[in-house]
């Protein structure tokens, strides 16, 4: 599915504000949240996103997700 870049920025809050309650988290973890509130359909959607949002987010083990401010 594609998202509008006000789409993904909507998205990337709300990552934005689980990772500042749980310093890091799984894609996959991120992903069910974010599927069960209606933003993405998929986990692939969610790592579009954190991909897209590299000035927010980084990946400092294979899976896991943190923002970049946290190092």
């Amino acid at each position: 599915m594609k998202y509008t870049k006000e789409e993904m920025d909507i998205i990337s809050e709300k990552i934005v504000e689980m990772l500042r309650e749980k310093e890091e988290m799984r894609i996959g973890k991120i992903a069910k949240v974010l599927i069960h509130s209606g933003l993405v359909k998929s986990s692939y959607e969610v790592d579009k996103v954190l991909k897209y949002r590299k000035d927010l987010f980084i990946s400092p083990k294979m899976g896991i997700w943190r923002l970049v401010e946290s190092e």
